[in-house]
């Protein structure tokens, strides 16, 4: 199976951001994954564990069973050799996993905030969505991301605690097809 078959599947790209920054359990991945049943989580993390994309912690001996604990892998990054074959309709059909996963984020986190405080406060809670257009040379545009980059790195180092709340952004960059010079 493909990298990218491993990792941009519904549930086994879940199951790889439970694993972002933190060692679980099959037991503590079934936790934060309710609605995945417990034994699809078993068979996808074998299929991630044989591709190389999640692996095994740490074992330790719980009531006689033998519990693992999972983290990602090394290969757990696609690269520029793991797309570049791909074909206009398989980078749409990833391309709408991976915006699916986007809308289950975002409807979890409206449902919570609407249960939890009556209302949803996206201003309060530093969320939105939104679209910005502009015009850009490839070095200006190389120049604005590794602006980005450099900004985001320290945030995403930080590990929870002193009032942190764990925050998304997901980024879509492409042309829009006019060229306009």
């Amino acid at each position: 199976m493909r990298k990218i078959d491993l990792i941009i599947h519904p549930a086994r790209f879940r199951i790889l951001r439970a694993l972002d920054r933190e060692t679980l359990t099959t037991q503590e991945i079934s936790d934060r994954l309710p609605d995945v049943p417990t034994s699809s989580i078993y068979r996808h993390l074998k299929l991630l564990l044989e591709g190389g994309v999640v692996e095994v912690a740490e074992t330790q001996l719980v009531k006689g069973i033998q519990e693992k604990t999972y983290r990602l892998g090394s290969t757990a990054v696609l690269n520029a050799g793991d797309v570049a074959p791909l074909t206009a309709e398989e980078h749409v059909g990833y391309f709408t996993t991976y915006l699916l996963s986007l809308l289950h984020d975002f409807g979890a986190y409206v449902e919570a905030a609407e249960a939890t405080n009556g209302a949803i406060d996206m201003l309060a809670d530093r969320a939105g969505y939104r679209e910005a257009a502009f015009y850009a040379t490839p070095p200006e545009l190389d120049a604005a991301l590794a602006a980005m980059n450099e900004a985001f790195l320290p945030l995403i180092k930080h590990e929870p605690g002193n009032g942190r709340r764990r925050y998304k952004l997901a980024t879509i960059l492409h042309p829009t097809g006019e060229n306009n010079e």
